[in-house]
């Protein structure tokens, strides 16, 4: 017997454009535009392809954008995030293909001083000197690699609930954190691994 529309189960709700998880690492915000469903049900979400989201980015990264990415951007972007969601994961220091490849990005969208009369005194700032596409990147890549001189880039891990693939810096003095939220990813193992052991 078929089903009909109404014994159909309903389709989950897509995830929203803005994450509720926010890094202090911008670049840590950009690969986790990419993200797993993190309850098992094995979908794979990908913000880059909404534009609330990209507009959102754009603004963390400093940069007000006023049109959306080409297809050619946002291939470039795609292969920017698979290659900076390697160096964190791997946490070693690039090698020199990917320092040029990082240069690359960086090359195009150069910062310069700017002189800003805003109140209740002038301001000394830098500024990109084309706030674009080309800017966001650059400015993704500047994140990582101030995590990178500055050593951070040992405090990034992947969340322990093998279903999430978020990242995150991990602040705790012992470096002891284990989820990309406890209330989410740490409670749903948790209850879980409860369940096993009452199975078992």
């Amino acid at each position: 017997m078929a089903r009909t529309a109404l014994s159909r189960p309903p389709r989950p709700a897509a995830p929203a454009a803005i994450p509720h998880t926010i890094s202090d690492h911008v670049c840590i915000d950009f690969v986790n535009s990419r993200f797993t469903d993190h309850t098992g049900g094995g979908r794979v979400h990908d913000r880059i392809g909404m534009d609330e989201w990209r507009r959102w980015y754009a603004a963390r990264c400093g940069v007000v954008v006023e049109r959306p990415p080409s297809a050619e951007i946002r291939r470039r972007l795609v292969e920017l995030r698979d290659l900076l969601r390697g160096l964190l994961e791997s946490r070693k220091r690039p090698d020199a293909d990917a320092v040029a490849a990082l240069n690359l990005v960086l090359a195009p969208a150069p910062l310069i001083w700017q002189l800003s009369p805003a109140a209740p005194a002038t301001r000394l700032a830098l500024a990109w000197r084309r706030p674009d596409w080309t800017a966001v990147m650059a400015a993704t890549v500047t994140s990582y690699a101030q995590l990178l001189v500055s050593g951070g880039i040992d405090r990034i891990k992947v969340c322990a609930n093998q279903d999430c693939s978020f990242m995150f810096y991990d602040e705790t003095r012992n470096r002891s954190r284990r989820w990309c939220e406890a209330s989410a990813c740490g409670n749903l193992v948790r209850v879980r691994r409860h369940r096993a052991q009452r199975r078992r």
